[in-house]
């Protein structure tokens, strides 16, 4: 019965992705449930464009997870097509200039301009781990993103 509702619960929150500038988007889940308590999933999800309003280039994928799930471990960071100069990399936590509290994901550390995003406007392909908790009861398996551009974190005030 817990597996059922399991299965249910992540099929009816599904992964869900938000954002004013994106579109194109595509995920898998492997496997797909149900799921067994200590079961290991791999998540892959791509943004095939953000749109860069008012030169408001993305800065961060921030990955929100249901209290099912534990264990949230990167595996491929987004990729960087003719971006700016600089890299991705996963953050637990970060704290931006602008005081907005970020984390877990990846964040853009941009190197020419720092607090700046990238440039690039797609695609972005990422992948990543979780583990069904260790519970008895049925828990939330439901798996979020937000993108966030560098308006919003702060590096950029022109958004």
């Amino acid at each position: 019965m817990i597996k059922k509702l399991i299965f249910i619960l992540f099929l009816f929150l599904g992964l869900n992705v938000n954002s004013q500038c994106i579109s194109n988007q595509s995920s898998t889940v492997v496997p797909v449930g149900p799921y067994q308590p200590g079961q290991v999933v791999t998540v892959n999800y791509t943004l095939g464009t953000f749109t860069q309003l008012n030169i408001n280039w993305i800065h961060a994928f921030q990955i929100n997870l249901g209290a099912g799930w534990t264990n949230l471990t990167p595996i491929t960071a987004p990729g960087n097509p003719f971006g700016s100069t600089g890299n991705w990399l996963w953050d637990i936590q970060n704290t931006y200039p602008s005081g907005f509290n970020f984390g877990p994901g990846w964040r853009f550390v941009n190197t020419g301009n720092a607090g700046w995003g990238t440039s690039s406007t797609g695609p972005f392909t990422m992948s990543f781990q979780v583990t069904v908790d260790q519970t008895c009861t049925a828990d939330n398996l439901s798996i979020s993103i937000n993108v966030f551009g560098d308006c919003l974190t702060g590096g950029w005030s022109n958004g």
